[in-house]
């Protein structure tokens, strides 16, 4: 729903890489856990 209702208004969706859990909280993430999962984020279509 988000990526039909944005993509007009040039804004890309992206989901992050693996490295934390879903619904883990970014606060308690460490740097290079949060980085990498920065790096990989991949395109929602």
């Amino acid at each position: 729903y988000l990526t039909r209702m944005l993509s007009p208004m040039g804004i890309t969706i992206s989901r992050l890489a693996s490295g934390l859990p879903v619904g883990g909280d970014l606060e308690y993430a460490d740097e290079i856990t949060l980085g990498r999962a920065f790096e990989g984020r991949r395109t929602v279509s």
